[in-house]
């Protein structure tokens, strides 16, 4: 898996066929404790995405993830988490389903209740 630090709050997942982990920082300092908790929720869907995928006989070579995320003060916590997933050969038929089952990793599922996760996928190439 590739992950592609982007900015402070924000990063791309790809590659996800690759052994290990490789960390492009671009011009970011480091790989935060904040983005590599976001990176996991990414990769923890990208587990039940791909499970999905197995039953469904459709290719996961080419899904990109792109994650944002803000905060809020006082406690300093997260605030959203915005997730748009790519996936250039998902039928359009079952794209909500595929929405719905984002949703459904332990991660998610654990911060849910305190942390807005918006999901978003897209039947096309990341642009």
């Amino acid at each position: 898996m590739k992950i592609e630090v982007l900015g402070q709050t924000e990063l791309r997942l790809l590659d996800w066929d690759e052994d290990g982990m490789d960390i492009d920082l671009g011009k970011m300092p480091r790989f935060s404790a904040l983005a590599m908790f976001v990176a996991s929720l990414g990769r923890c869907t990208f587990a039940v995405i791909d499970h999905y995928a197995m039953r469904m006989d459709v290719t996961i070579e080419n899904i990109v993830t792109k994650l944002e995320w803000d905060f809020e003060s006082e406690p300093t916590r997260f605030k959203t988490i915005k997730m748009d997933i790519y996936w250039p050969e998902l039928p359009e038929n079952r794209l909500k389903s595929v929405e719905r089952a984002a949703h459904k990793c332990a991660i998610s599922n654990t911060i849910r209740d305190c942390v807005d996760i918006q999901v978003k996928v897209h039947i096309s190439a990341e642009t």
